[in-house]
C-alpha cells in the first residue's frame, strides 16, 4: 500500500487511487481527512484522458503495520506516529466516466493506478445537468452539502412505467410529494391525480412535527395547472374557486365492496355476478327488494335479470349484501348520489395535464380508497378505449396511492383496479404513484413494475433489502447512505439519470416562493385570494 504524505496542504490532488476493481474503488486520504458518506469524488486519470466519477460508500481506519494491536498496545503514540502511516481507507462506489466528448457512460473500465482523486466542482456536472428531466423536485446532494447548481429533475416521459415513495415517519414523504405537484403543475407534462383524505395539499396544514404548512393553492403563478375536486363547505369552495366533487350510482360497481368489507365466497360470488351490472341498477335492486320473502321466479320488481342471476344465493348471504350496499351509501353521501358525476371533469383535467386533487378532509380510510378505485377503474377504461389512438396522442396520467400496502398488499385479492394498472397501465398512458412506509408489505411483483424509486430514509433492514432488490439500479451498495439519510433527503433511481442520485429535497415553501417568482409565460387569471 502507498504511504501518503501531504507535502502541501493546499493541494487538491494529494489523494491516490489505489483500487483494482472495475466496480469498486479504493484510495487513502490522511487521517485527518473530512470526508463522508455519499460524497461524490472525481477521478482524473490524465493516461486514459478520461474524468471518473465515484460515490463514497464507506470509511475505515487503516495504516501500514504489520502488528495487528498498534493501535490497543499501551503507550501506542510512543511507538507509532500518527502521520503518514496511518489514514483512512476510503472504498467509493464507481458511478461513471465522461470522455473527451463530453458523454457520460457507465463504469466498463478501470482508472489508471494512482489516478488524481479529488472534489468536484458544480462545472464537473454539466453532463448531468443534460440528463435531468422536466419535474424537478431538489439539488444534488454530495456527503454533508449540496451542489446547488446541479438540479435534480426526473423525466416526465418515464411516469407512465410507475414511482416509488418509500419513507417513514418524518423523513419528509408529504413534502416531497407537494414539491413534485408544484412541479408538475409548472411542467404541464402529464395528468397527476392525488386523493387527500387529511385535507394538507389544497391550503396547507401541520407536518408531522406540528409545524404550519403552505398548501398547493399558494402556488398562484402554477394556478392554472391545478383543478381541485372537494367535499368541503360552500364557502371554502367559493373562496378558492374549487369544484365539488361528485360521483353517482353508475360510477359504482359492485367490485367496489371488496375495498370496504371482507367477503366470504359466497359473498364473493354474488360479487363475481354483478360485476358488469351498472351500479345504480345494484344499487336499486338491493334498496327495493326484501330477502326475507324474496323469490327469483316471482319477483316482479325493475330488475329480473339480476334476480335470475342471484337466484341460487341464500336469503341470508343477499341480506348482508344488501345491508353492505346501504352501509355503503350512507357513508358516502357526502358525495355519492343518483345522477350526476364529477369523473368527466377529472379525466379532463387530467388530459389537460393539471394536477388533479381529491379533497375530502375527514372522510374514512375506506371513503379514500372507495373514491380511488373508482376513479383509477375509470381512468383505465377511458385510456383503454383510447388504445387504438397514435402512441403520440395517448395522454399520460400519473395516480398517486397513498399507504398502498393497503391495497397493494402481497396475498390481496380485493384491490385488482389497482394491480390492472399495475401491471398493464403503462401500456395505455397510466402510471401507478405507489407511496409507502413498508416497501417489503407490497407485493413484490407491483415493485418489479416500478422504475422510478424515491427513497427518503428507511429504518427497517427488510424495507432496505426489498428496495435494493427491486430497483433497476444498483442500490444495494448504498445501504449505509440510505439508513443515514436526515429528513428531506432521498436517493433516487429513474431512468435517464445515469446512477442513483442522492438528493436534498426543496422546503415547498421555498420552492414555490420561487416559482411564483419566476417569469409566467403567458397571462393567468387567478381568481384566488392573496392572502391565506
Amino acid at each position: 500500500m502507498m504511504s501518503l504524505i501531504d507535502i502541501d496542504g493546499g493541494d487538491a490532488s494529494k489523494y491516490r487511487l489505489i483500487g483494482d476493481r472495475v466496480l469498486s474503488y479504493r484510495f487513502a486520504v490522511p487521517h485527518d481527512a473530512e470526508l463522508y458518506l455519499g460524497d461524490v469524488l472525481k477521478i482524473t486519470d490524465s493516461t486514459k484522458g478520461l474524468t471518473f466519477f465515484a460515490k463514497v460508500s464507506d470509511l475505515l481506519h487503516g495504516c501500514n503495520f504489520s502488528d495487528p494491536k498498534w493501535d490497543t498496545r499501551p503507550h501506542t503514540e510512543h511507538f507509532y506516529g500518527i502521520g503518514e502511516d496511518v489514514f483512512i481507507l476510503v472504498e467509493a462506489l464507481p458511478l461513471g466516466y465522461v470522455g473527451e466528448d463530453g458523454v457520460f457512460r457507465k463504469p466498463k473500465t478501470i482508472p489508471t493506478k494512482f489516478s488524481r482523486v479529488e472534489q468536484p466542482e458544480a462545472g464537473d456536472f454539466a453532463f448531468l445537468r443534460q440528463v435531468m428531466g422536466e419535474i424537478e423536485v431538489g439539488v444534488m446532494k454530495t456527503g454533508q452539502g449540496v451542489l446547488k447548481d446541479v438540479k435534480v429533475a426526473l423525466h416526465a416521459a418515464v411516469m407512465r412505467q410507475h414511482m416509488g415513495v418509500f419513507a417513514t415517519t418524518g423523513m419528509g414523504k408529504s413534502n416531497f410529494m407537494k414539491v413534485f405537484c408544484a412541479s408538475c403543475m409548472q411542467a404541464r407534462k402529464f395528468g397527476l391525480l392525488i386523493v387527500d383524505p387529511h385535507g394538507e395539499y389544497v391550503a396547507g396544514g401541520r407536518s408531522s412535527s406540528g409545524k404550519a404548512t403552505q398548501g398547493l393553492l399558494h402556488y398562484q403563478a402554477g394556478r392554472d395547472g391545478l383543478s381541485v375536486f372537494t367535499t368541503r363547505s360552500d364557502g371554502f369552495r367559493k373562496k378558492y374557486l374549487l369544484d365539488q366533487l361528485y360521483l353517482d350510482y353508475d360510477d359504482f360497481r359492485a367490485p367496489d365492496l371488496l375495498l370496504l368489507y371482507e367477503h366470504s365466497q359466497p359473498q364473493r360470488e354474488v360479487v363475481e355476478m354483478l360485476e358488469s351490472t351498472p351500479g345504480s341498477a345494484v344499487i336499486d335492486f338491493f334498496r327495493t327488494t326484501d330477502f326475507a320473502t324474496f323469490d327469483a321466479d316471482t319477483y316482479t320488481g325493475h330488475h329480473p335479470g339480476i334476480a335470475r342471476d342471484l337466484k341460487n344465493f341464500s336469503p341470508s348471504t343477499l341480506s348482508v349484501m344488501q345491508r353492505r350496499i346501504m352501509g355503503m351509501l350512507n357513508r358516502n353521501k357526502g358525495f355519492l348520489r343518483e345522477k350526476g358525476s364529477s369523473i368527466p371533469d377529472i379525466i379532463k383535467a387530467l388530459h389537460e395535464n393539471k394536477v388533479v386533487l381529491i379533497d375530502i378532509p375527514g372522510m374514512s380510510e375506506q371513503s379514500e380508497l372507495f373514491v380511488l378505485s373508482i376513479i383509477t377503474r375509470k381512468i383505465m377504461r377511458n385510456h383503454q378505449g383510447e388504445d387504438a389512438r397514435d402512441e403520440e396522442e395517448q395522454k399520460q396520467v400519473l395516480i398517486t396511492i397513498e399507504e398502498a400496502q393497503r391495497v397493494l398488499g402481497s396475498g390481496l385479492g380485493s384491490t385488482r383496479t389497482f394491480r390492472e394498472a399495475a401491471m398493464e397501465g403503462r401500456k395505455f398512458g397510466v402510471g401507478l404513484c405507489v407511496v409507502t412506509q413498508q416497501p417489503k408489505n407490497i407485493d413484490a411483483r407491483v415493485l418489479a413494475q416500478l422504475n422510478t424509486f424515491v427513497v427518503m430514509g428507511l429504518s427497517d433492514r427488510g424495507d432496505r433489502d426489498i428496495i435494493a432488490s427491486s430497483a433497476k439500479q444498483d442500490l444495494s451498495r448504498l445501504d449505509t447512505e440510505i439508513q443515514t439519510l436526515e429528513p428531506g433527503e432521498a436517493v433516487i433511481s429513474t431512468i435517464g439519470i445515469p446512477f442513483p442520485v442522492s438528493t436534498r429535497i426543496h422546503l415547498f415553501e421555498e420552492y414555490i416562493q420561487d416559482l411564483n417568482g419566476r417569469p409566467v409565460p403567458r397571462s393567468i387569471e387567478e381568481g384566488l385570494e392573496t392572502t391565506f
